[in-house]
Parts: C-alpha cells; sequence; structure tokens
C-alpha cells in the first residue's frame, strides 16, 4: 500500500508540474521570441527500484520526474514594418548583456533606443556587437542586413550614402542541451558553447517571431493534465481510505 502512495503522489505532482508548465506558456503566447518550456519524465523500472537489486521485490515500473527543458523550435514571423523590429532566420540568436555584465542570447528583436542612442532589448538589457560591445546608433533612419550590418542615414534625404555604424551580434549555440533559461525570452548557456553565425542565418528588418507556443496544442494538454491530476488524487483518496480501514480494524477482537 505504502508503495501505492508513493507512486500515484509522484504521478500527480507530474501532472501538476505539467499543468504549471502548460500555464507559463499559455501566458506568453504573445510574448515576442518567447521559447516554451517542456517537461521530460523517466521510467522507473523494477530493477533500479528493487533493494539490492532484487527484481521480484518490485514487480512493476512507474514514471518518475525528470528534465525541464527549452523547446528551440522557431516561432511565427510578423511583419511590423518597425524598423527596430528584427527577427532571425535559421538557428541564430542575438548577443545582449545581462545585469551582471554576463552574455546571454535572445530571438527576440524587438529592440529599443534609449535616449543615449543604446541599443536595447525590451528588458532593458544592451545588444551587443559581434565584438561583444554595447551599440550605440546616431539619429537618422536606419537600415540592416540579412548579415547583420547596420546602417545610418543621418540626412534623411538619401544624397548621402548610409554609413554603416555597427554590426548586429549573432552566434549560433552547439550544444542545445546545455542552455537555461535567464529573464523570459533570455537564453544562458556558456560563451565557449557559442560560434558567429554562419550563411544559414539571416537577420530580417521590420519582422518580429512571435512565441513558439502553439496555443491550440497547449489547451489541449491542460485538458488532458487536469484529468491525469484529477484522477491521481482520486486513487491517493481511496488509498488513504483503505488506510484508515487497516487501522481501524487490524488487531480488533471479533466475538
Amino acid at each position: 500500500m505504502q508503495r501505492g502512495f508513493f507512486v500515484s503522489g509522484v504521478a500527480g505532482t507530474m501532472a501538476q508540474q505539467k499543468l504549471d508548465t502548460i500555464t507559463h506558456n499559455l501566458a506568453n503566447v504573445n510574448t515576442a521570441g518567447y521559447r516554451a518550456d517542456r517537461v521530460s519524465f523517466t521510467t522507473i523500472f523494477s530493477s533500479q527500484a528493487a533493494a539490492g537489486g532484487d527484481v521480484g521485490q518490485v514487480p512493476a515500473a512507474y514514471l518518475s520526474m525528470g528534465e525541464q527543458y527549452i523547446d528551440v523550435n522557431e516561432g511565427i514571423m510578423k511583419r511590423t514594418d518597425n524598423e527596430l523590429d528584427f527577427s532571425i532566420r535559421g538557428p541564430g540568436y542575438f548577443r545582449v548583456m545581462q545585469e551582471d555584465g554576463n552574455e546571454a542570447y535572445t530571438r527576440a528583436g524587438n529592440f529599443r533606443l534609449d535616449a543615449d542612442g543604446n541599443l536595447l532589448t525590451q528588458g532593458g538589457l544592451p545588444v551587443l556587437d559581434t565584438s561583444g560591445l554595447p551599440i550605440v546608433l546616431t539619429s537618422g533612419a536606419i537600415s540592416v542586413t540579412q548579415e547583420g550590418a547596420i546602417y545610418i542615414d543621418n540626412d534623411g534625404n538619401g544624397d548621402a550614402a548610409p554609413e554603416a555604424v555597427a554590426e548586429l551580434g549573432v552566434v549560433t549555440i552547439k550544444d542545445l542541451t546545455q542552455i537555461r533559461k535567464g529573464d523570459l525570452t533570455v537564453i544562458e548557456t556558456a560563451k565557449e558553447n557559442t560560434l558567429p553565425a554562419d550563411a544559414g542565418v539571416s537577420v530580417h528588418q521590420g519582422a518580429l517571431e512571435g512565441s513558439n507556443v502553439n496555443s491550440v496544442l497547449a489547451m489541449t494538454e491542460m485538458v488532458a493534465a487536469m484529468r491525469s491530476y484529477q484522477s491521481m488524487m482520486k486513487v491517493v483518496e481511496q488509498y488513504n481510505q483503505l488506510a484508515g480501514q487497516v487501522s481501524d480494524r487490524v488487531g480488533m477482537v471479533q466475538g
């Protein structure tokens, strides 16, 4: 009976964890560049659970909590025609600097300029160039090539050729299993786990990548997770009732 309590309790915890993850994903379905969280589970076989490797003592296998990981599939690209909106095609990430000075990465290209011309994310993190330095722009019309080169047209009349002022730092990540979430749309990994973007990665101005959360699929998963959680709670309740009956009746003298 104790094993039944344990297995059903673990299953209920897993359902709750999955439900929390789905809820968080749905809350960010409209967040630019958001990467969905996923939850994995592992199977505990009888050979692993049995003390001393005595498989016969534990006849069944059951699921246990695995790891939470990040879904890195691309989201849908949306045209905005905003000169400070950028999207990446291919497995690239923009380089940004976190408040602690460490480098991080994001697909959310809805940038903005502060009063000093610093190019920032919506969360206020400086956007970095290919040398790892914050990008500072002067006033003027901004245009960006697919390679990430930033040009400024200072006079706005088209009389002079736009001036190249910076190049967006774009990298690819070598091992996607070694990444973790930072603040919302920020991805953290060791700098040694990145490479400069190659020809398979391109930058597009006036467009944004949306969240990669499929809201219809997420709602379906939420309903299934809720049903699973409710079922496991009923099993726990039944075990609790049985335990109460055993406690009341064992040792009772009949007659």
